[in-house]
């Protein structure tokens, strides 16, 4: 695993435009490790959960109280509500 590493790291980068899945289709004779572990992280989830509890985290941050919040605002609090975890330890 850490010789693909090192030989992954030495490799130019792709353009940012690039599709990073297709990259790992095209090399995973070379690296199948890195292969495998990008497979996992680059998939797209088979659910809506995550977003559907990000659309019911709404009506917690805009009320009929809250109802002159500007949008960029509101999307700024709902992203702090729902990231907030994130920083705790």
């Amino acid at each position: 695993m850490s010789e693909q590493l090192e030989s992954f790291f030495a490799e130019a980068t792709i353009p940012r435009n690039a599709a990073a899945v297709r990259y790992w289709q095209d090399h995973h004779q070379r690296f199948p490790a890195l292969a495998r572990i990008a497979r996992k992280y680059l998939c797209a989830p088979c659910t809506s959960v995550d977003s559907e509890r990000l659309f019911s985290s709404v009506p917690h941050v805009l009320d009929e109280k809250r109802n002159r919040l500007a949008p960029d605002k509101a999307e700024m609090l709902i992203f702090v509500k729902k990231n907030m975890h994130l920083t705790r330890k």
